[in-house]
């Protein structure tokens, strides 16, 4: 056999190989397995930075815990792109701005979690979607 036949009969099954891994690692990604299913509200957070960066933006900021001691927390948010057609820019957010951020927290307890929605001091509202019952309504209908 000819290594050109061989690489005829090679080629079509080693694509559908390429395919179906490269699809499973781009849905894992996207997987909301990680975060609860409902939401925590944390009020009176402030901004200790806000990445508007690719692929997904993310903020952190301190909030206060039930017993009062102060803990820094870290949300993502979508794309800048996807954030960007629903209102946000990078100047959204600045380091100090107080908020009330409520979100999908992690389940293994970390203080980290998906945003689901902040609501500024002034009252102005930045969802992470334009789902607000969750961010991950698009994800989850396809």
């Amino acid at each position: 056999m000819s290594v050109l036949t061989m690489l005829r009969r090679l080629l079509p099954s080693s694509l559908v190989i390429f395919v179906f891994v490269a699809g499973g690692a781009a849905l894992a990604h996207h997987s909301t397995a990680a975060y609860q299913t409902r939401t925590t509200t944390l009020k009176n957070a402030v901004v200790k930075k806000f990445a508007w960066q690719n692929p997904h933006c993310i903020l952190s900021f301190d909030a206060k815990d039930d017993r009062g001691r102060v803990t820094t927390w870290s949300v993502e948010a979508g794309s800048p792109s996807a954030l960007s057609r629903i209102g946000w820019s990078r100047n959204s957010l600045k380091v100090g701005d107080t908020m009330a951020v409520e979100l999908f927290p992690a389940k293994n307890g970390a203080r980290i979690g998906r945003l689901a929605k902040l609501t500024l001091a002034d009252g102005h509202e930045l969802l992470d979607s334009l789902y607000k019952d969750s961010p991950f309504e698009t994800i989850q209908k396809k």
